[in-house]
This record gives C-alpha cells, structure tokens and sequence, in this order.
C-alpha cells in the first residue's frame, strides 16, 4: 500500500503541526505553554499527525519552531519545554525551505549541522546560554485533548489516536473517528492532512475517503461535531470510546494490540464504509481471490473486490522496513482494494483497502498487531458482544457495552475501562432570538420537461424566486450596483426525477470564462466561480430539529458558443454533472439559463414536499481576475471573498412542490 520510509525516533519528530493550536508568534507568558503542551502531547514518538488542512512532511525540528520554544524557554524558564527542546535537538536538521531565508544573508543557506547557532539573531538575543543539563528526557503521556479534539493513547513507543471533537471551521476536514498508528518507527496510519491547494488532488484530501474515517452511504461526513464518550487509562490497557451523529467508533490498547470496533445504530438501512491508509507493501492471507468491482470516485482507479473461499474473519499484513502490521478483520460485507493520490508529496499513486458492509446496525471489528518479531495473534473472533483473541499466551476476552470495556485474561482478574464522561450541553443563549424564516418559493409541476434553450418557455411564471436586494448581495470592493446592473428573477418547475430551473439575469457586461482558459490557481477556489454563471445546490428537507442533510451542488457556466451549458459539481459536495443538461441565450437585459437537474438522492418529489434549495448567481466584470460579487437567493449578505464555491446547507431556501 502507501509507501514509508522506515525511521528511528531519533531520525524524526516530523509531520506538520495542528492546523489550529496558534501561530508561532506567540511566544509570551501562558500562550507559549499551552501551544508547546499541546504540540508535545500531540506527537507520536517519532511524528507529528498532520491533521485537518496542515502540511504533510513537516518537520518540527524546523528553526521557525525551534526559535518559539527556545524563547518560552527563557521566559518561562520551565522544564517541559526544556526536555521538549533537547529532543529536538537530537533529530538531525531538515531539509532547508525557502520560508527560512529570513534566518541568512540573501543566497546563503542554512548551516548544515543546525543547532543552536543555526537560529536568527533576533532569537538568540533571548534564548538562555546553554540548555540545562541533566534534565528528565521528554516522555508523553497517554492523554485527552479536548480543546483539539483528539485522544491519544500511548504505550512502549505505539501511539494511538482517535479524532472525537470539533470539524475544525473552514480548514477542518470531515475525518471524524479517524484512527492514526505508529509503532515501531513507522506511521502506519498517518493522517495526510492537505497538498497544493491549488491543485484538483486538494479535494481527494478534503474527502472522508483520504482518510482512516468511517462513512455512509458512500458519501464524505456531513457537517458536526464528534464528541468523546468515554475515556480511561489503565496503564497497561486504555480505551476511548467516539460518537459522530449514528456512527460509535471504540478503541482499546494493550500490550501487544490493539482492538477497533466500529459501528453504525441507525434507523434505516446504510452502507458503512471503513477506509484503511496503510504504510508499507500489503498481503492478503487469508485464501481467496480478487475480482473486479466499483467504487463511484474521480480519485479511485483498479477497483478490486476479495471473495474468500470461505467465511470468517479476513487477515491481512503490512510490511515496511523491516517492521509489519498484521490486521485481522472482523465483517459482513466486502472488503475492496483500490488506488488513489499518495499522501502529499508523492508522485506514485498508493493501493489502500475499504470495508464494506450493510445495515441498520452494523459493526466492523479490526485488530490491529504492529510487531517486528512473530505474531503473538492466532486468531480472533467474535460472538455476540464479546470478541475473542487467540494469542500464544492464551485466550483473551473482550466484552463491551454503551459505557464500558472489560478485558478478561486466564489467570487474571478481568480489567474494567469506564471513564464516562459528561457531555457538554448544547450551548443555549442567554435570550432566545427566533430564527430567520428561510426563503421560500413554490415549483410548479410540468406534464413534459421544458425546452431548456435558454427560453421561459414551459415555466410557470407567476411566482418567481427575486434576486434583486442589498442584503442579498455579497461583495468584495464595491456595495450592490442595483437592480438594473445586477439582478434576477428565477423559475422553478419539477416531475418526478427531474428539478427544472430558468434564471433571467439583468447584467448588460456578460463576462463568461472560456473552458479552454489556463487555470488560474487561485487558493481554494475553483476557476468557474471566477465567470458570471450559476451555483446551484439541493437537498433533502431538512427534518424537524434535524441537522441539514449534504446537498449536491453544481457550478453552470454558459459556454462561449452561445447556447449549450457546462456543469461541474461544487468541491465541497457529490453529484453526477453528466447529468445535468440545458442551455442558455443572450437577451436585451442579460442573459438566461435553463436547466435540468436530477433529483438527488433522499429527495423524494410529490405534490406538498418541501425541498432545501439555493441559487448563487456570481457576477464577473471585464479586466477582472476574480469575480465582483454575487447574488444569494437565501440572503444574508456580507463578503464574497474566502467563500469559494461552498455554501451552508444551514442556509438554505424552501422549495414547495405544488402539483
């Protein structure tokens, strides 16, 4: 699978750092002492996890961190960071960036043994003379953190981690439940954190798919928070236990092991899919055969389905640098192989596997065995709610509950995890503002689909969707023009598999961009919102008291041909832009577009439902590399910039289907 090189704690502290626990320039009093614990008790022995949109590969032996530390070091004068710093120290110096050439002379490198000295001039008039000596050697602790969202258990050099907190605003990635593994100097299960943002791989990254993250229905996670359940450490064996919306994901270490139980409580029938990212070259040793299969992804290639000669638990290994990682898994369903983009900075693709399985209450069980010697492992299974490891010292019993994890061993008294813990009530403000009644219009049932030429013909124009206020206008420089320079008014007209829509826009300067056009490689942003054009999202209703359900959203753009559409789906959402056909004309005032839009998948159409809709209408002018502004048929106002393509499903209007 994903290749790694195989390395010593005292080779590497890299990765990147968390995306959110502040900027280096905080090197004062109590912030330098929380950014630096919480960097410390988030490393592995020998990485740091580059989570959520950080950098893959980055070093924190780099000078840029070395320089914060060394001055919290002298100000605070405490030990910790002082045991953290003579870690450092040891790893040798990496690779030299170009963010560092404030540390030399313009054209002169960083000097080759690192160090102390190799630091800027401005850090070494605060830094103490010399490290002390004789200080304890810096040793993490299995711990919570729950300001960053991430439980990390620790034994004998193994670190494990769960993300069970926050999504983590705008660069947060929908990872929740994530489990990451290193042992035996190597990063088994990384986190890939995020590459170039201005190439097409960045939404690989940003999927749930990248990551070592269950999800449904084929889908990335939706929106939310996870939480942690419960957490305790038992020295030789700790466990926590995650919850995201219906999906409980337990994790329990001990001593040669350990074991993953992930599991779905739903409602109705889901597929639950549980992506593995492994370091290493993969076997299968478990006999069977491979045969070819799909899975619906742009990233994904040579999609492969294992079909045992018989059933039972699957068992399969990693091998790299002379350490492996032997899995035994536990399942109904499929287990899939398949390639996609390496972590970043990897020019060849890596193979990685997907469990598979179907139901209201399904549960996948992995047990996870890093060693470098033989297997202490013979086999595992499970009955009822116990799961059973066979190792060469005898037989281990796992059993477990919504609050609670026992370990029974021969000869032993059986070892109870509990460490309930309270969640945090949703925060209720002080005075209760009633929420913003959300835009509503109807959609008229058509008996055949409209033309879709860039026409209203076959709309019902009596009552269209107005664009036309301030507070629906986002800008960048400059305040809403006004009706006659920038507005709309939209139709909407439906049947049964299939949302049709007509947007009239008023704009006397159409600035369409070709689809031939170099890219623009603007951070975050996809080259269409930069054109004036549409962006279109659905949705199922939303249910009473419910969390809003992942829409499908399209960019349209006229062509420059005058008549014909192209679509592509918004970066943060899934649909089928194949699908979506129609046209658009020039007129007086403007320009109109017409489309078809097939309904996504939850929303089922009939006379008196209720669908969640929005329409952006991006507006561009001449001699302009971004766009000006744009139109939002929910309102609400404000900024355009940073906005990309994305929208809140939060926000969003009401259809009302009248039949």
């Amino acid at each position: 699978m994903r290749s790694s090189r195989s390395v010593s704690s005292k080779e590497r502290l890299v990765s990147s750092p968390i995306w959110y626990v502040g900027t280096a320039a905080t090197a004062c009093g109590t912030k330098v002492r929380i950014i630096t614990c919480s960097r410390c008790e988030a490393c592995s022995p020998v990485t740091y996890p580059a989570r959520k949109d950080s950098r893959f590969g980055v070093s924190l032996a780099q000078p840029g961190y070395l320089e914060v530390w060394e001055v919290g070091l002298a100000r605070l004068g405490t030990t910790d960071i002082g045991a953290w710093l003579q870690a450092l120290y040891k790893v040798p110096p990496p690779t030299p960036e170009l963010q560092e050439s404030y540390l030399h002379e313009a054209g002169a490198q960083r000097t080759a043994d690192g160090g102390r000295s190799s630091l800027s001039w401005w850090s070494l008039l605060e830094m103490l003379p010399e490290l002390r000596a004789g200080e304890a050697p810096w040793e993490p602790k299995t711990v919570l953190l729950e300001s960053q969202g991430l439980a990390v258990l620790r034994r004998d050099g193994r670190y494990v981690s769960l993300e069970c907190g926050p999504q983590g605003g705008g660069h947060g990635h929908p990872d929740r439940l994530q489990l990451m593994l290193h042992a035996d100097g190597v990063d088994w299960l990384p986190d890939p954190g995020t590459g170039s943002y201005v190439t097409r791989d960045l939404f690989w990254y940003r999927s749930t798919l990248a990551h070592n993250a269950p999800r449904l229905d084929g889908e990335s996670q939706p929106p939310g928070n996870a939480s942690c359940e419960c957490f305790d450490d038992h020295g030789e064996w700790a466990w926590v236990q995650g919850r995201f919306n219906d999906l409980l994901r337990m994790i329990v270490t001990g001593p040669a092991y350990v074991v993953d139980m992930t599991m779905l409580a739903a409602r109705e029938e889901q597929l639950l899919e549980l992506p593995w990212h492994a370091a290493g070259r993969g076997e299968v040793h478990t006999k069977g055969r491979w045969v070819d299969d799909e899975l619906a992804d742009e990233f994904v290639t040579h999609v492969q389905r294992f079909v045992p000669v018989a059933p039972g638990p699957v068992v399969l290994s990693q091998l790299e640098g002379g350490a492996q990682l032997t899995a035994h898994l536990v399942f109904e369903g499929a287990l899939l192989e398949m390639e996609g983009p390496g972590v970043p900075g990897e020019r060849d693709r890596a193979k990685f596997y997907v469990v598979r399985t179907r139901g209201r209450n399904p549960r996948i069980v992995t047990v996870l065995e890093p060693h470098k010697d033989s297997s202490v492992i013979r086999a595992v299974r499970t009955r009822g709610d116990a799961i059973e490891i066979e190792t060469t010292a005898g037989l281990e019993r796992h059993r477990f509950s919504a609050a609670e994890w026992i370990v029974e061993r021969e000869g032993q008294d059986p070892l109870v995890l509990r460490g309930r813990r309270e969640q945090t009530p949703p925060f209720v403000p002080l005075l209760q503002i009633d929420p913003p009644t959300p835009a509503t219009a109807p959609s008229f049932r058509v008996a055949g689909p409209p033309p879709l030429d860039g026409t209203l013909e076959g709309f019902d124009l009596s009552e269209p969707l107005e664009l036309g206020l301030e507070d629906q206008y986002r800008r960048s420089e400059d305040a809403y023009p006004g009706l006659d320079d920038f507005s709309a008014v939209a139709y909407a007209a439906w049947d049964e598999s299939t949302l049709y829509l007509a947007v009239d826009v008023t704009k006397p300067d159409l600035v369409l961009r070709p689809a031939t056009a170099p890219p623009l490689r603007l951070d975050n942003e996809p080259d269409e919102i930069h054109s004036d054009g549409l962006q279109v999202y659905v949705a199922p209703a939303r249910r009473a008291g419910g969390e809003a359900v992942a829409p499908v959203g399209y960019l349209i753009v006229p062509s420059e041909d005058g008549h014909t559409v192209r679509a592509s789906t918004t970066s943060d959402t899934h649909g089928t832009p194949a699908a979506v056909r129609g046209g658009w004309r020039r007129t007086d005032a403007g320009y109109c577009v017409t489309v078809a839009i097939p309904w996504p998948a939850g929303v089922h159409p009939h006379a008196g439902g209720r669908v969640s809709f929005d329409l952006i209408i991006n507006e561009m002018l001449p001699g302009r590399v971004r766009r000006v502004g744009q139109l939002v048929w929910s309102g609400g106002g404000g900024w355009v910039w940073l906005r990309g393509d994305r929208q809140d499903p939060a926000r969003f209007g009401i259809l009302e289907l009248v039949g």
